[in-house]
C-alpha cells in the first residue's frame, strides 16, 4: 500500500508554505471555493503527469502574490511503501525566460517516469468531465495515459512513432531517399501494430473488470475500432497493410506535410450499457457517473498488478450523489491504498467521519 505520510508545499500556486503530517488513508480537504482545495491534489498529481491534472502550464504552477511571480515551486512527500519509507519531490524554478522542472527520490535527481516505478496517482476532477461529451481524439487520449502507467512499454511505442513519423515526413519532403523512407514505414508499421493491439488488450481487460467489480456503479463499455480491424488477429498480415497504406499515402503526406495514417485513426467511444447509448448521448449526470465507474475500474487494473498507486478525488460530489456515497467510500476501501478527497461540505464525508483526517482551508 501507498501511503503520504507527510507533504510540504512552497510556493505552489496559491500555497505559500503548507505543512502536513498525514495519519490516515483518507485525506478529506474541506472550505470554500477558491481556496486552494484542488491545487492541493494538483501538486500530487504532477508527480504522474508533468502538466498536473488540470493540464497546467509550467508558469502556472509559480506562485503570483501582486503580479508578482515566484522564482520556485516545490513539492516534497515522504512515502511509505510496506517497510520502507522514500522522499519524493519536484522542483519548479525560473531561470530568465526558462521554465525548468526536476524530480527527486531521496535527493537525487530522477524523473517521473522513475517516480511512477515507486507509486502512480489517479485522479478525477470536473475538468475531465468533457472526456466523456467531447468527440474526437480526447477519449483515446485519455486512455492512451493510463495505459502507459500500466506499461511503459506503451510510452515508449508512442513516442518513437511520433519521431519516425516526423523522420518519414522530413524524407519525403526533403531527400526522397525511397529505400531509406520505406525503412522508417517498416519500422513505424511495427509500432503502430503494438500499439493497437495493446490498446484492445487494455481495454477488453478493464471492460471485464468493470464487469466483474463494479455490481454497484454505472455499467459501461468501451468500444475502439479502426479499419484494420480484420487484420489484427494476424500480426504479419497486419504490418504489411500498414506498409502498403503508408506507401499508397505518401504523395498526400508530402503535400500537407503531416502522416494521415496513424493510431490515431482509433476510434474511442464510451457506452452505457443501462441506456444503451453513447456516452455523448446521455445525461450529464449519467457522464459523470459513467467517468466514476471508469476510474474506479482502473483502479482495479492497478490493483490486479500490483502496481503501487494513490487516489486523488477532487470534488467527489460533482460525480456521486450523496445517497451514492457510502457504496463509493467502500469501494474505494478495497483498493486498500490512499485517497484524497476535496469538497465544499464536510458532511458529505460523514461515512469515513472517523476514519479520515480533516484538513481546513476555510
Amino acid at each position: 500500500m501507498a501511503f503520504i505520510e507527510k507533504i510540504k508545499l512552497q510556493n505552489f500556486k496559491s500555497h505559500t508554505l503548507f505543512e502536513k503530517n498525514i495519519p490516515s488513508n483518507n485525506i478529506v480537504i474541506h472550505g470554500n471555493n477558491g481556496i486552494g482545495k484542488t491545487n492541493l491534489l494538483e501538486s500530487l498529481s504532477f508527480f504522474s503527469n508533468s502538466k498536473g491534472m488540470r493540464a497546467n502550464k509550467l508558469e502556472n504552477f509559480l506562485q503570483k502574490q501582486n503580479n508578482i511571480q515566484s522564482e520556485f515551486a516545490q513539492a516534497e512527500c515522504q512515502l511509505k511503501q510496506s517497510n520502507y519509507s522514500t522522499n519524493i519531490s519536484y522542483k519548479i524554478y525560473k531561470q530568465a525566460d526558462q521554465i525548468s522542472k526536476n524530480f527527486f527520490i531521496d535527493s537525487k535527481k530522477s524523473s517521473n517516469l522513475q517516480i511512477a516505478n515507486l507509486v502512480n496517482f489517479i485522479w478525477l476532477s470536473p475538468h475531465m468531465d468533457k472526456i466523456m461529451y467531447e468527440e474526437g481524439s480526447i477519449k483515446k487520449k485519455f486512455i492512451d495515459k493510463i495505459i502507459s502507467n500500466l506499461n511503459q512499454d506503451f510510452s515508449r511505442y508512442l513516442s518513437d512513432f511520433k519521431k519516425l513519423s516526423e523522420e518519414r515526413i522530413a524524407l519525403l519532403t526533403n531527400s526522397h531517399d525511397i529505400k531509406w523512407i520505406s525503412i522508417v514505414e517498416s519500422k513505424m508499421a511495427i509500432l503502430f501494430y503494438l500499439i493497437l493491439i495493446e490498446r484492445r488488450k487494455k481495454i477488453k481487460d478493464l471492460n471485464i473488470l468493470a464487469e466483474e467489480k463494479l455490481k454497484l456503479f454505472s455499467r459501461f463499455k468501451i468500444n475502439i475500432s479502426n479499419e484494420l480491424e480484420k487484420y489484427l488477429f494476424d500480426e504479419k498480415k497486419c504490418i504489411i497493410e500498414i506498409e502498403k497504406i503508408f506507401f499508397n499515402n505518401r504523395s498526400l503526406d508530402t503535400s500537407i506535410k503531416r502522416n494521415t495514417f496513424s493510431p490515431n485513426t482509433d476510434r474511442v467511444t464510451f457506452f452505457n450499457r443501462t441506456k444503451n447509448l453513447n456516452s455523448e448521448l446521455c445525461s450529464t449526470g449519467e457522464q459523470k457517473s459513467i467517468l466514476l465507474s471508469i476510474i474506479l475500474a482502473f483502479g482495479w487494473m492497478y490493483k490486479q498488478r500490483n502496481i503501487q498507486f494513490i487516489l486523488l478525488f477532487d470534488e467527489i460530489s460533482s460525480h456521486i450523489d450523496e445517497k451514492n456515497m457510502e457504496n463509493f467510500f467502500t469501494e474505494v476501501a478495497k483498493f486498500e491504498t490512499q485517497a484524497w478527497y476535496t469538497g465544499t461540505k464536510k458532511n458529505i464525508f460523514q461515512v469515513i467521519d472517523n476514519k479520515a483526517f480533516f484538513i481546513d482551508l476555510a
